[in-house]
């Protein structure tokens, strides 16, 4: 009966059912064996006919055959005994594996928390589990539990995980009489979850944690702490990612990340646009292998890092800005075509006018036009020389939007404007910290940013003498270094520089470089004053005119008489002043006329001349002519202008033509009476370069 109810106590599953069915087979061919052997023995002893035996207490043959029968009905106590401990081990192995499959198949660290209790009571049979969160500050909350509850206090509980904590490893609690016992309560930090504890009980004081529990409890709790630090990580990654594709989508620049074996790891949409090719088919490809790309992978993987760079790509040309980390290059990209915008907006300047907007028919000014016109295809230095007012930066910005960087930079720089201790790092930039007052992370200089542009040196003639030696080096190199930087910087940009100095007279003075002035004279461009080209006048007025009335949607004329006053003046501020002037008379206009007929007074006022004099009452230079001769000369210098073709100086004047035969007659302007006459007053002046002034 011993051995039944020890076969009863089998796990009832199909597995323990297989073993416990072969040893009740074996038992029962022993018992077999058994009752066999004694009928046997009977017979032999009852055909024997000796009568030696006095039954079967006396049979010394029984004697030893059941002394061999008990030794095999002990063997078969150890092997029920050793199968019953195999099949329990297996049980419990079997829910272990069973419990570690199920939290490695969970990837979210909420089912996780939820689901560590609940297994765990598959792995010791415990009746309570719980999994609680131990702060830095000491503070316990339980996060999950499963089973029935916690006999334990709840202080109790949270003593105990503050100390498998602090101890590192299991903590128990309870009284057990079996050797082989620990306590009815156990507390086990989960393995790489910081903070985190797994608590069991088992119900009643007699119902305690045995050995081979703790070891069960102790493999699932390192499991479940690692499945938990992996999914938090993973849940972690994955919000990382989502963070940084939104912050790469909010980006206007286009933005693209390249690992050290220039696999594409990141690239947003504004850089899929910017380098024409789909996101999905560039993102874990590696950037040389991309059709098109391969120039850009070239200059990835030599970048030195915040330096701006021009690749030209299959699509046109880009502007990449790259910096290095220790996994790669992370660069910015945008389209070369929207470079000047750029630049505008970090330095103010832009390129507005072209060679149609130039105005003047007078020789010399449309063969410096011309001249320039041919230059902007190289990409020489170009020195513009003349008075103030008379279009030097207008010359260069037309220079620029001719030339083949047109879609990029133009940036001018006015080296009056700027402090002389302020003037080197706004030119060539400067590295974080170089001097107080710099910017943490540095500045680009204004070489840097032009990029391949157009940089306008405007005024150089006043450029310190120490400045000039630098930008010498850039000129000769064409490199730039930052302040407080060794590493030298490719320069690209055209270099136009402006002054209405006679740099002539500053060099044999000391006061600019020869070797400077010859480095930027590659092309001489010497703007006439506008005294030089009075024809032209009525030109530009008309072209203020026709400005202003696009501006406002109101015509305004011009009183010949006013005209005239214009012409005959000497306009020591050349175009700037004229186009001021006739700006003043336009606002003070009573909206009820519609063409100036009062001459500006600052044309009979006093006013500086060119040399500086006054022209006051008592000045015996100053000039003072009536009304009519200022009409007349308007009248000659307008059919001058026009070849002698009395319609188009009538249109001019804002007069009817029989009007200016009339006066044409009254001024003794009889040459020009007759209509298709001969002109007589054709410019037979051969071009020019421009005043001596700005001549050797």
């Amino acid at each position: 009966m011993r051995r039944q109810d020890s076969l009863e106590v089998l796990n009832a599953s199909e597995c323990d059912q297989r073993v416990r069915d072969g040893v009740q087979a074996a038992v029962a061919g022993l018992r077999a064996a058994f009752d066999q052997m004694r009928e046997v023995v009977a017979m032999r002893c009852e055909t024997g006919g000796r009568g030696s035996c006095e039954g079967w207490a006396g049979c010394a043959g029984y004697a030893a055959m059941r002394d061999v029968l008990d030794l095999v009905a002990g063997t078969e106590q150890h092997l029920v005994t050793a199968a019953e401990r195999a099949i329990e081990q297996g049980r419990l192995l079997g829910q272990l594996s069973l419990a570690t499959q199920g939290i490695a198949s969970m990837a979210s660290a909420e089912s996780l928390v939820a689901a560590i209790p609940e297994l765990a009571l598959l792995v010791c049979c415990a009746s309570a589990a719980a999994l609680l969160r131990v702060a830095k500050d000491g503070a316990v909350a339980v996060v999950s539990r499963c089973g029935a509850r916690f006999e334990a206090p709840q202080a109790r509980m949270e003593e105990e995980a503050r100390g498998a904590l602090e101890d590192g490893g299991p903590r128990f609690s309870g009284v057990c009489d079996c050797s082989t016992a620990s306590g009815h309560m156990v507390a086990v930090p989960l393995g790489g979850s910081a903070g985190m504890v797994l608590e069991l009980e088992r119900a009643g004081t007699k119902e305690c944690f045995l050995s081979r529990d703790l070891e069960h409890v102790l493999v699932y709790a390192s499991l479940a702490g690692t499945a938990l630090a992996r999914a938090r990580a993973a849940a972690e990654l994955q919000e990382a990612a989502a963070r940084d594709a939104a912050i790469l989508g909010a980006i206007r620049e286009g933005v693209i990340a390249v690992d050290r074996d220039g696999v594409v790891r990141a690239l947003n949409q504004a850089g899929a646009a910017a380098l024409g090719v789909a996101r999905e088919e560039v993102v874990g490809r590696a950037l040389n292998a991309v059709p098109g790309l391969a120039p850009l992978a070239a200059a990835l993987s030599v970048a030195p890092g915040q330096v701006m760079e021009l690749v030209s790509l299959a699509r046109g040309d880009v502007v990449v800005r790259a910096q290095l980390h220790e996994g790669g290059v992370v660069a910015t990209i945008r389209d070369a075509a929207t470079e000047h915008t750029i630049a505008h907006r970090l330095v103010g300047s832009t390129a507005r006018y072209t060679f149609e907007q130039m105005v003047g028919e007078a020789p010399g000014f449309l063969h410096v036009v011309e001249e320039a016109r041919r230059a902007a295809r190289s990409d020489v230095p170009i020195l513009i020389c003349g008075e103030s007012g008379t279009g030097k930066e207008l010359l260069a910005q037309a220079i620029h939007n001719a030339s083949a960087g047109a879609s990029g930079a133009f940036i001018g720089i006015n080296v009056t404007a700027i402090p002389r201790e302020l003037l080197e790092s706004e030119l060539f930039g400067y590295e974080g910290g170089t001097f107080t007052g710099a910017r943490a992370t540095g500045r680009a200089g204004k070489f840097e940013l032009a990029g391949r542009g157009t940089i306008l040196l405007d005024e150089i003639g006043d450029m310190p003498l120490e400045i000039q030696s630098k930008l010498l080096r850039v000129l000769q190199e064409r490199v730039v270094q930052r302040l407080g930087s060794a590493r030298d910087v490719p320069v690209r940009a055209r270099i136009v520089a402006t002054t209405h100095r006679n740099l002539f007279d500053d060099v044999r003075d000391g006061r600019f470089r020869l070797d400077l002035f010859h480095r930027l004279c590659v092309l001489h461009l010497v703007l006439p004053p506008l005294r030089d080209r009075r024809d032209d006048v009525p030109r530009l007025v008309e072209h203020q005119l026709r400005l202003h009335a696009e501006r406002t949607g109101r015509r305004v004329g011009v009183a010949p008489h006013v005209l005239a006053a214009l012409m005959a003046y000497d306009w020591p501020g050349n175009v700037r002043q004229l186009m001021n002037v006739i700006e003043g008379e336009l606002s003070v206009l009573d909206p009820r006329e519609d063409r100036i007929a009062r001459v500006p007074p600052s044309l009979v006022e006093p006013s500086p001349t060119r040399n500086g004099k006054g022209s006051g009452d008592g000045d015996a230079d100053a000039e003072v002519v009536s009304l009519d001769e200022l009409e007349r000369r308007a009248c000659e210098r307008t059919l001058a202008a026009f070849h002698g073709n009395v319609a188009r100086a009538a249109q001019a004047l804002g007069v009817a033509k029989g009007t200016l035969y009339s006066k044409m007659k009254r001024y003794g302007l009889g040459g020009m009476e007759a209509p298709g006459a001969p002109t007589a007053h054709r410019d037979t002046a051969q071009p020019h370069r421009g005043p001596d002034r700005f001549r050797p």
